[in-house]
């Protein structure tokens, strides 16, 4: 009986999640699996990872990463947008997410359910978000146009340290 306890203790302890197989599913949610970094309309923009998002040149989300505030342009009226808290994840980086993401992929009722903060009932193709609020982290931001979901992925920082240090993590982790 002793030896068995010595055995289930061994193998408890050499597991770690690596190893068990288990992997966040491709269209989670609460997923990014890399980011695209742009600081105005015009800006150069980084990629960094393989960006999980479907923008599909209907809207741009700037700057990014932000701090108090995003601007989202988009070519249509925006209704609705909401901001889901996200974890990075360097996984599926060799998938063409042109080919896996689609606008009916989530429903609206699990992004509410998911939402950290929403705007509802917008009637512009332009307009400022104050996103002070929102703990720093990664948020997919999912925006509804003519009645589809599209989505990019946001950094949302805090003015604690220089923004070269806070960049320099970021681009380090996605390395």
């Amino acid at each position: 009986m002793k030896r068995l306890f010595i055995l289930i203790s061994i193998l408890a302890i050499s597991c770690n999640k690596d190893e068990t197989g288990v992997q966040t599913d491709k269209n989670s949610i609460n997923l990014v699996t890399g980011i695209n970094f742009r600081q105005d309309i015009d800006g150069t923009v980084l990629k960094l990872g393989n960006p999980n998002v479907l923008v599909n040149n209907k809207f741009l989300l700037y700057p990014n990463p932000a701090n108090e505030s995003v601007y989202i342009l988009a070519e249509e009226n925006v209704t609705d947008v909401w901001f889901v808290s996200a974890n990075p994840e360097k996984i599926y980086q060799e998938i063409n997410f042109n080919n896996v993401l689609s606008t009916n992929l989530y429903n609206e009722q699990s992004i509410i359910s998911n939402s950290n903060f929403s705007i509802s009932g917008q009637t512009s193709n332009s307009f400022k978000m104050n996103i002070g609020t929102l703990a720093k982290g990664y948020y997919k931001v999912f925006v509804k146009i003519g009645g589809k979901l599209y989505w990019d992925n946001l950094y949302k920082y805090e003015n604690q340290g220089s923004n070269e240090e806070q960049f320099s993590k970021i681009n380090d982790f996605w390395k």
